[in-house]
């Protein structure tokens, strides 16, 4: 059996409980496997069959368990599977066992917004570096998470592709993003940002049945970091890379779950050093790199402007624009600027560099 091959936990998002949400669906390609940052096929050799852990069956295509070599995997749609605490540990399991295949980690994370700011008369881009990172602990150290998004691609910015299997039925192969909620937040105990609350309901987040279904943070980070001590640590293709969008927040939350909910180092050199002892590999920060390529157009927008302005593939414009669909676009924003914006040395050289905290 697949891994994927039952409908998974209702998703928390008010979507009907439909199983998985499909964030993108472009037409079939000829040939070739998934679909590239800009919505296009890509054409891999058939060793690629390798790297997809995933059993026979009857009548499925070359490449996947079968033995005649594989030339054409059609996925068709991407998807974004709904992580509770029903099946986070099962979904956590498959994200481990892809990673050398697929070492490349985008994420991004919502929460409650910001409740503590700036001084008075002071704006964000007024500060340090130093107090930047002071405000960013503040916030982290006292709102829980609300989602996490993580999209896994490889070097070529191919996604892990999956047997689709919606409502029972099998409807071809889609990539595949993941999407979690968290229950740690309780909007009526804990300190929250109104307008932020409001923005995440309207884009359907359902606070209750996240207290209810949703993984604790405290859980989903014991697992992660099982995870993480096996995961590709080497050099090469296999090393393993974080990427996020105007990281500071996104990583700030993974270091924060990573170490059991304990407060963020006090400096700002101090968290540094804690990305890479806990997260491993490379962290890059794709809104840095935008903001430094060269490009006039990709400095000072956001995520979905830079996206739209590389020629990136978007979500459908009634999706809802939350964890998982943004970590989709970051993965996008990152491959297209890594491989086709910047040269290969110029794009190591923002290894570290994380947007806000330079």
């Amino acid at each position: 059996m697949f891994p994927y091959g039952a409908p998974r936990p209702r998703p928390l998002r008010n979507n009907g409980g439909a199983p998985p949400m499909i964030l993108y669906s472009p037409p079939p390609p000829y040939g070739g496997i998934g679909y590239g940052p800009f919505g296009g096929p890509i054409h891999l050799p058939p060793p690629y069959a390798a790297a997809l852990p995933y059993p026979p069956y009857y009548g499925g295509p070359a490449g996947f368990g079968n033995t005649a070599p594989m030339h054409a995997v059609h996925a068709v749609q991407v998807q974004l599977q709904s992580v509770t605490a029903a099946n986070f540990a099962a979904e956590l399991d498959i994200i481990g066992s892809l990673l050398p295949s697929y070492p490349y980690v985008v994420v991004d994370t919502e929460y409650p917004g910001t409740v503590h700011r700036p001084p008075a008369g002071r704006r964000d881009g007024d500060l340090s570096p130093d107090e930047r990172y002071a405000l960013v602990k503040a916030n982290v150290d006292e709102l829980p998470i609300v989602q996490l998004g993580v999209t896994l691609c490889d070097a070529h910015g191919n996604l892990p592709c999956v047997p689709d299997y919606r409502y029972g039925y099998y409807h071809g192969y889609a990539e595949r993003a993941w999407e979690v909620d968290f229950s740690d937040f309780d909007v009526g105990r804990d300190r929250h940002a109104a307008q932020s609350v409001a923005f995440l309901r309207s884009q359907g987040v359902d606070f209750d049945a996240a207290r209810a279904h949703g993984v604790s943070s405290a859980a989903f980070g014991a697992k992660l970091a099982e995870i993480l001590t096996s995961a590709p640590r080497g050099a090469g293709d296999v090393e393993l890379t974080w990427v996020a969008f105007g990281g500071a927040y996104d990583l700030a939350y993974l270091v924060k779950m990573l170490d059991g909910g304990q407060p963020l180092p006090e400096t700002r050199q101090g968290f540094v050093a804690r990305v890479r002892e806990l997260l491993g590999g490379r962290v890059f920060d794709a809104k840095f790199m935008a903001e430094n390529c060269g490009r006039a157009d990709l400095r000072d927008v956001g995520l979905r402007s830079v996206a739209a302005n590389l020629g990136a593939a978007m979500p459908a414009e009634d999706l809802p624009w939350l964890a998982g669909t943004k970590s989709v676009t970051a993965y996008r924003i990152h491959t297209i600027l890594r491989l086709h914006v910047l040269s290969q040395d110029t794009a190591a050289g923002f290894e570290g560099i994380i947007d806000g905290l330079q």
